[in-house]
Formats: C-alpha cells, structure tokens, sequence
C-alpha cells in the first residue's frame, strides 16, 4: 500500500513549476483559493467560506498565504511559505492581497486567478487596486496536473484497486430484490471501508440503465436484468473510477450481449489509440467509429472519456474537437456506451496511463 501522503518535496517542485508557468504565462502573480487546485499545491485545503484564505504565488520569491488572524496557528506549520499573513476582522483582506501584489519583489500587474475563483472574490480585488489586470487560469493549473508523477500513479493506482475489488465484493452480495438505492448504498459504504476516503456509486437495473447518470432509485433486482454499476472512491485525494455492466443471474443473449460486444470492442479501440501525441478527439473517434459502424452510434451520447486524477473529471477530456495531444503520464478514462431507451444501457470504463509506448489499462478485469 502506498504512503498516503506526498513527500514534501513534491510540493516544492509544484510550486517551482508554478512559477516557471506563471513567467510563461506573461504574469506577474497567481493567486488560488481553497479547493482541488490549492491542495495539489500546498498539501492542505483549509475550506473556503466568507473570510478569504488565498494561497499568492509570485513569479520571483516565495508564496505566501493570507488568512484570517484566529487561522494562523491552524495554517502556518505548512512549510512551503515564507510566512502567513494575516487580516483581522475588522480589516479588508482583499486590500493585503493587493499590497503584497504591489511590493517591490513582486510589482503585480497581470495577476492569474485559479480557474474556480468566484466573480465576488475578482470583483473585490479589483475594486482593491484597478490596476491589476486580472485573468481566470485557463492553461496553467491543467498544465501542472495532466501529467501525473510516479507517486500520483501509486495512489491511483490504489485507489482503482480498492474500486475494483469493493465492486466485485458487491456484485457477489447481490440479491433478487434488492434496490438500485440499496446497492448504490452498499456499494458506496464497500468503498469507504476500504479507502477510508469518500466514495460514490451509480447503480442502475434493467431500464435504468438506459440512462447515462441515472439517480438510483426504488426499481427492484430481476434475474435477467441488466445492471450497470458506476463507482469510485479516493485514496491520498487521487480517485478511482470505474463501470461494468452485466447481466444478474445469467449470461448475456440476443440483444444484450451484441451490445456488450460492441461496447467492449469500442473500448479496446480508443485504448489501442491513445498514446503520446495522439489528439484527444481521435481516441474518441476511435470508439465512435466502432459504434457506429454498428448501427448504433446515435446511442453512444457523451464523450469517450475524461481525465482522472485530485478531481473524477479533469483535463484532458476525450471529446469531438479538441485537438490537445496526449502526453506521457496523462491518466484518462476510456467509458464508451450505448444507451436504449426503455430497455438497457451498456458502459465499460477504464482508467488508463499514457506511456511513452501507448496507453496502459491501470486494472483489467
């Protein structure tokens, strides 16, 4: 089992990164609120609410972190800053920010906001110093994360163990009778005891698979039916993900197992297609033409796949039009699905790496 937590060091070298992107970028500052990105940055999410926390990194110097006053002791052991600078209640935190924006080592003007930075927060800066010219992170955060290390691959690879393993702990428990909900509750409550880390579960019987992301409900289990199980859970914050259909009680036939078929060979075709420079819109292509070629394409509706990594849907996304290239240690799902109404749905997903050689299933069975 891996260490769940990164080496500090790890940190260091993202914030080093950071700083080269920023300089690349033609900026002068990023500034990241708590969430995903300031975890993957720091080690720590401290929660975001109405008293502004922010992580500032300069392109020259050392990050800093403005808090409120009573957070100190809560945020300062962190090591990868200088110092935390803290505001009193009485005092306008959006004012500091600007001030350290527009201290000599830094002398901010274009200043790059994490990408889910809310219009409240950019408003009040602004109206703190209308000289900063501010722009939503569009490439930089996604740049840094696409591309997982060694010791990201460990965790997610965990992670999808532990999915995989909890799925099929279920699926063997399973009863005539038993709910969607009830599955979805068992299933997500498998994954918890395993990770230790929050999880989630889709789980959808006969009709109700014919819906991509269903909401479980009250259908009760038939021999015979159709069953598409969604799920995943995190370990050390990297998640897992992971979809399997099958028939309960009995082997697929007639239209259902032709689908199951089709679905599989889609499956294996964008996973034969993806590599290091291979567009993300050919390995979409590449499970669409499968589909289609086999009269079903108008039931294949979503994307072929997303990135996986701190977050379920991440960068880069397998989709029509986007030309980005794939690159060495990018982790995508590959999920392509045929979906008829009334009657059943079929999904088969992977998480998979980009390698040097190609693409990598990270667990197959």
């Amino acid at each position: 089992m891996p260490d769940r937590h990164l080496p500090g060091t790890l940190y260091a070298e993202r914030l080093g990164r950071l700083q080269e992107l920023i300089v690349a970028a033609e900026a002068e500052a990023f500034l990241c609120l708590p969430g995903t990105n300031f975890h993957y940055l720091t080690g720590l999410n401290p929660g975001r609410s109405e008293r502004l926390i922010a992580l500032l990194v300069p392109a020259e110097g050392h990050p800093e972190l403005v808090a409120p006053a009573f957070e100190r002791e809560r945020l300062v052991h962190n090591r990868m800053f200088a110092e935390v600078r803290s505001w009193d209640e009485d005092e306008n935190p959006f004012r500091l920010v600007a001030d350290r924006l527009s201290k000599p080592r830094t002398r901010a003007r274009t200043v790059v906001l994490e990408a889910t930075t809310d219009v409240v927060t950019s408003a009040r800066l602004a109206r703190a110093d209308d000289r900063l010219d501010l722009v939503p992170d569009e490439e930089v955060m996604d740049a840094l994360r696409s591309r997982k290390s060694a010791a990201e691959l460990a965790l997610l690879r965990h992670a999808i163990r532990i999915t995989h393993d909890a799925r099929e702990e279920v699926v063997k428990g399973l009863k005539p009778g038993t709910t969607e909900a009830e599955a979805a509750e068992a299933l997500t409550a498998a994954l918890t005891a395993r990770s230790g880390e929050p999880a989630w579960a889709l789980a959808q019987f006969a009709a109700g698979a014919s819906v991509p992301h269903g909401a479980p409900g009250q259908r009760r289990l038939a021999k015979g039916d159709v069953v598409l199980l969604d799920c995943g859970t995190s370990f050390g914050g990297y998640q897992g993900d992971i979809t399997r259909t099958f028939v309960f009680g009995g082997e697929p036939a007639g239209e259902v197992k032709k689908v199951m078929q089709i679905v599989k060979k889609a499956h294996d075709a964008a996973v034969a297609e993806a590599g290091p420079g291979v567009p993300c819109e050919d390995v979409d292509e590449a499970a669409r033409k499968v589909i289609e070629k086999s009269g079903y394409g108008e039931f294949f509706t979503h994307r072929t796949g997303h990135g996986l990594g701190m977050d379920v849907h991440e960068a880069p996304y397998l989709v029509k039009g986007n030309r980005r290239r794939l690159s060495a240690g990018n982790v995508v799902t590959v999920e392509p699905g045929i979906y008829l109404p009334g009657k059943f749905g079929v999904r088969h997903e992977n998480d998979v790496v980009v390698t040097e050689a190609g693409a990598e299933v990270m667990v197959e069975k």
